[in-house]
C-alpha cells in the first residue's frame, strides 16, 4: 500500500473516530475499522462490520463517528 494512501486512510479515521481514553472499546473500534480499510473495504463496510464485532463484546457500547468532512 502506498504511503500516500495510508496517509490519507489514517487522516479519515482520525477525523471521523476520534480516539478516546486507554482501555475504551472506542480505540477498538479504530483498530478493527483500521484493519478492515488497510484488507480494501470501504470506510462504511468497515465501521459496520467493526461495529458488529465490538458490540458482541461490549453490548452497551455506543460509538462516536463523525460525519465526513
Amino acid at each position: 500500500m502506498h504511503y500516500e494512501q495510508q496517509k490519507a486512510m489514517r487522516q479519515e479515521l482520525n477525523e471521523r473516530i476520534p480516539p478516546a481514553a486507554m482501555g475504551d472499546p472506542q480505540n477498538e473500534l479504530r483498530h478493527v475499522v483500521s484493519s478492515h480499510r488497510i484488507s480494501g473495504k470501504t470506510f462504511d463496510q468497515s465501521v459496520a462490520l467493526a461495529i458488529t464485532v465490538i458490540s458482541k463484546r461490549h453490548p452497551q457500547f455506543t460509538p462516536r463517528i463523525l460525519p465526513p468532512r
